[in-house]
């Protein structure tokens, strides 16, 4: 959504923005290429993201830090940047499920990880997987999964690390697939799409972190910076709609737009996993 980030942070001459979520740097370097006076501050929390960037032709061009936008103030008061604009683009990356060997994706057999930043976490998928109890495991695949079948692949997971440790992906698919009903297995979305999210969403405590980012990117703005926030499932969503909702009853924002911007087809046409997309644009007073 390159082109509505664009076009609702509003950029003007030697504006600074941050760039909260980093990644391989496709939002700073379309902004740089329509907006090359621009000033970025870009955080990355995955250490090996962050040292990829270093590679891109635009990192010279920007500040970039290896670090969690949970620390977005203090990051912000160490470098004295005062942003007009931020943008948040939650979720995982490409190259996580493509290249991190970190367990993010089902379709590959790995460790089970899932951690962003490994240096800093020991909480792992595995570690849920096996020491955490049949009905708090129900309760993370319920809530952070949304998963209709979270009972049942509890006590899948129960059962099965019984035998011998989950360790690998492709394990866990497997228990997945056996304790759900035939229908489900056959459908579009993979069966194991829900948990697999869970998982990820406990071990680095991502709906916490989104709050707590949010909650400083709108301190931290100056008059009429605009705050742009692309997420990609319903949870994470609520989350932004509600602290903007309660922040514009507080007079400290205004909706840009109301409601929800979605990728336009031709997009989701050359990226399919921009469908799910769903941007929030607010403006502080």
């Amino acid at each position: 959504m390159l082109g509505e980030v664009l076009e609702y942070l509003s950029i003007k001459s030697g504006a600074k923005i941050i760039d909260a979520t980093l990644n391989g740097g496709g939002h700073t370097e379309g902004i740089l290429e329509k907006y090359p006076d621009t000033k970025i501050l870009g955080i990355e929390w995955d250490p090996d993201i962050f040292q990829e960037f270093q590679s891109h032709d635009i990192a010279s061009k920007i500040t970039a830090v290896n670090d969690s936008y949970v620390n977005l103030k203090n990051i912000a008061e160490r470098f004295d940047f005062r942003p007009d604009g931020i943008i948040f683009d939650l979720g995982v990356s490409s190259i996580h499920y493509e290249k991190s060997g970190r367990g993010f994706s089902f379709m590959r057999t790995e460790p089970l990880d899932m951690r962003f930043n490994p240096r800093v976490n020991d909480m792992t998928a595995a570690n849920i997987v096996n020491t955490t109890s049949r009905d708090e495991l129900d309760k993370i695949l319920a809530d952070y999964g949304e998963e209709q079948f979270s009972a049942e692949i509890a006590k899948g997971i129960a059962d099965s690390r019984k035998i011998k440790p989950i360790i690998e992906t492709t394990e866990l698919v497997e228990i997945i697939k056996a304790s759900v009903p035939s229908w489900y297995r056959k459908r579009k979305i993979h069966p194991a799409t829900k948990t697999f999210q869970a998982l990820r969403i406990a071990v680095n405590g991502e709906l916490d972190n989104v709050a707590a980012g949010v909650l400083a990117a709108i301190d931290i703005l100056g008059p009429s910076g605009r705050l742009v926030v692309i997420s990609f499932h319903g949870l994470e969503d609520r989350i932004v709609r509600e602290i903007f909702k309660n922040k514009t009853k507080e007079g400290i924002v205004r909706w840009v737009v109301k409601g929800t911007i979605k990728p336009d087809w031709e997009e989701v046409k050359t990226n399919p996993r921009a469908r799910s997309a769903k941007m929030k644009v607010i403006e502080k007073i």
